[in-house]
């Protein structure tokens, strides 16, 4: 028998040709694959079924089979099976894989003094490192990679030649004789010293701040087991509050700074080593400004050859790994950029371009289901299958903040890496450049529609009008809380669903601001279901990084005047402040209402005295948690709901006025705080499950930056399940602002089908 196919899937980069050429030889076949564009073309000669089902059933580990198709028949004879070169024609619809970390093989020979590549940091086989990082386009072979900048050796080369070898067209194949290399600068003056790497792994230990360059970014280190290195990277980066990611030596040293469950040391193990949130022990000896006043901690392991050679050298359990770039500016990839960053006493780099930025991935378990706070390395490209009958092609841009970037094309949803905040010009051309790889990877040349929040003033939606006039095409806004929850419906695959969606804030189609929402969606359509009850917020802006303007809306007006003044200036806020407030309340000047349930947990961290100013994004609700961890949710709180206008509306301030109460008379604020976020789950649980009825559903979503929220969601499954509904939560991607541009591609698709 004799086919030509055409396989499509993530085969680039993963071993997938001198796998094939071992299939084809075991089975005496004649013919040959190659690279054709982005996936792979076969000639079979013999018996061709036995050779498919063993392809299918005996994949690498990075590589994934989505199709396999029969092309016209050619008249070509081979007497062998052979490996040929890469053709840049046809082909479309396959991956390009992540990148994943060093692999086991990998290491052993790193850490072998015999071996060529010992204490080798850039070690790698076609079974880990980077991938995604460092294509510069396609087919994926080295000539279109940054790793072209280093002919390989006569020992690489032949390793990379032969079909039988591990390193089998590796493209980022290298060794000490022909490789990358590190070096370690103080300031902008080389340091000269026989190993870098060493040599920066002993100036952790001695407490300096280091800035070490690795696959797809940099990273700010330093010790996490004393405060002074802390409190001056924290200093020096102008981050005084928010927590510091940290990498753990192994598993056994991530024990000693958290309790880890099957399941996150299942993901903390995994190829793609994303950080994972996991609860801090309060004997560990992490100190205590890593993650000031939170309850979890994120922890990830490492994932490259230059991590372990760091911990190789040093006496420390973990380190800190945080992002290093200047406040709301993409992260540093270039060896200029990390020089100037200035927040480091020294700086350890390398001379492999990195051409595709990509952050850290961040995931939880939440209530037993992985949930990404960040869906970037380890992940990205891979796409998310959406089974759309749409055949067009959709690129949405996300909202504001933890902005990722989606193409949507030929059926599948290609989100980009993390991108950020995207409110500074850098961060948005990053954006854009995100997209436009996306683009190119898929082979995209025209768009049918630029997607974008419905907010006018983001400026995602200016550069989304930029676009759809650059492509000649349509924009189209989307709401943010339809976005959330049509991000649901798309990776769940089910045709409508009702959608818990709760954030900090998103812009209504009524031009308010929500945040606290139960929607039903169906068709690229939505309708408003139910909501939490409208509190204002005297500021605006202001209120969200002032929490005690919010906890006075949600108060006023059963306190208002003297009496809610000397109650604000009893719980922190200076009297200028206070007056001010009051009188916004009273005669309604800059007034915002908001609907918002990140806004309600903002108040309630404010009147508990856990957080009065917010330093980051979500500080107030995070602490929060981590104070009600503490506590036990057995508190009476109102739960009242009203109808209105044919919508359902949980009341909240009874519930502030009741716990203000339980305040006063003494109880734990810990109780309060575990009651409170018990009581909004509830109300919001039981909006959902009237809405349910009513539209007949027997499931129900829930989304939104609030779902990263452990006891929020236990709570609103266990009132779901008593109902007999059953609660549908994301896989693929984040219940966050990052996953977003997901389900703006779906409304668009959907309403443009």
């Amino acid at each position: 028998m004799k086919k030509r196919l055409l396989i499509r899937g993530i085969v680039q980069g993963v071993g997938f040709r001198p796998f094939v050429y071992r299939i084809a030889k075991r089975l005496r076949l004649r013919g040959y694959v190659r690279n054709l564009g982005n996936s792979v073309e076969v000639l079979a000669i013999g018996d061709v079924e036995r050779f498919i089902a063993s392809l299918k059933k005996e994949l690498p580990p990075l590589a994934e089979i989505h199709a396999i198709e029969e092309l016209p028949p050619c008249d070509e004879d081979y007497d062998d099976f052979v490996v040929l070169e890469s053709s840049q024609e046809g082909g479309g619809g396959s991956v390009i894989p992540p990148d994943v970390a060093i692999c086991e093989a990998c290491l052993k020979e790193m850490f072998d003094p015999g071996d060529r590549r010992y204490l080798y940091p850039f070690t790698v086989c076609t079974d880990c490192g980077p991938r995604f990082a460092i294509i510069e386009a396609l087919p994926y072979d080295r000539r279109n990679t940054t790793m072209r900048d280093f002919p390989m050796c006569g020992a690489c080369a032949r390793e990379y030649a032969n079909p039988e070898d591990r390193r089998f067209h590796a493209e980022p194949v290298a060794c000490p004789a022909c490789g990358p290399e590190y070096e370690l600068y103080r300031g902008k003056s080389r340091v000269e010293a026989a190993d870098a790497i060493r040599e920066a792994a002993k100036l952790l230990d001695e407490g300096y701040i280091v800035a070490i360059m690795g696959l797809g970014g940099t990273h700010l280190a330093a010790k996490v087991t004393e405060d002074e290195p802390v409190e001056r990277l924290r200093r020096a980066s102008r981050r005084p509050e928010k927590p510091f990611a940290i990498m753990a030596r192994d598993i056994e040293a991530a024990r000693l700074f958290a309790h880890i469950s099957e399941a996150e040391e299942r993901l903390l193990l995994s190829a793609q080593r994303p950080i994972v949130l996991l609860r801090k022990r309060e004997d560990s000896p992490l100190s205590s400004l890593v993650a000031p006043g939170l309850g979890n901690v994120g922890i990830m392991l490492p994932y490259t050859g230059v991590h372990h050679l760091l911990f190789h050298h040093s006496r420390e359990p973990a380190f800190i790994m945080t992002s290093a770039n200047v406040p709301g500016e993409p992260m540093a990839i270039t060896r200029e950029e990390v020089l100037s960053l200035g927040y480091q006493d020294y700086s350890l780099v390398h001379n492999r371009r990195i051409k595709n930025r990509v952050d850290d991935s961040v995931a939880r378990v939440v209530a037993g289901r992985t949930a990404f706070l960040r869906r970037s390395r380890g992940y990205v490209p891979l796409p998310v299958e959406v089974g759309l009958k749409f055949e067009g092609t959709v690129l949405a841009l996300g909202a504001e903040e933890n902005v990722a970037g989606c193409v949507l094309a030929q059926g599948r949803a290609f989100l980009t890496q993390h991108i950020g905040d995207a409110k500074k010009l850098s961060t948005l051309q990053f954006l854009e450049e995100a997209c436009r790889t996306m683009m190119e990877f898929n082979r995209v040349s025209r768009v049918d529609c630029v997607v974008h929040d419905l907010h006018p003033g983001f400026s995602t939606t200016e550069l989304a009008r930029e676009l759809a006039s650059r492509y000649g095409c349509s924009a189209m806004g989307v709401q943010h809380h339809h976005a959330h929850a049509s991000a649901l419906l798309a990776e769940s695959g089910e045709d409508e669903l009702v959608v818990i969606a709760m954030d900090g804030f998103g812009y209504g189609s009524d031009g308010r601001a929500w945040g606290g929402e139960v929607l039903y969606c169906s068709g690229g359509g939505f309708s408003r279901e139910a909501h939490l009850e409208y509190i204002p917020a005297p500021g605006g802006d202001m209120a969200t990084r002032r929490p005690l303007r919010l906890l006075a809306g949600m108060l006023y007006p059963s306190y208002r005047g003297e009496e809610l003044l000397r109650l604000l200036r009893a719980l922190g806020m200076d009297e200028r402040e206070a007056e001010v407030v009051v009188k916004q309340l009273e005669h309604g000047f800059n007034i915002v209402e908001t609907s918002s349930a990140g806004r309600f947990l903002d108040a309630a961290a404010a009147l508990l005295g856990v957080c009065t100013e917010r330093t980051y994004e979500g500080e107030p609700a995070i602490k929060l948690e981590a104070f009600a961890m503490r506590g036990t949710p057995a508190l009476e709180l109102p739960v009242k709901i009203k109808e209105r206008g044919g919508c359902g509306v949980l009341e909240t301030r009874p519930m502030f006025l009741s716990a203000l109460e339980y305040l006063r008379d003494g109880e734990p604020g810990e109780n309060i705080a575990a009651s409170l976020e018990t009581a909004l789950a509830r109300g919001i649980a039981q909006l959902a499950v009237h809405a349910a009825e009513r539209r007949g559903a027997d499931r129900v979503g829930i989304t939104g930056g609030v779902a990263y929220n452990e006891a929020i969601v236990r709570t609103v499954k266990k009132v779901l399940g008593g109902e007999g509904i059953e609660t549908v939560q994301h896989r693929l991607v984040p219940p966050g602002d990052g996953g977003i541009a997901l389900g703006q591609c779906y409304v668009a698709a959907e309403q443009l089908e």
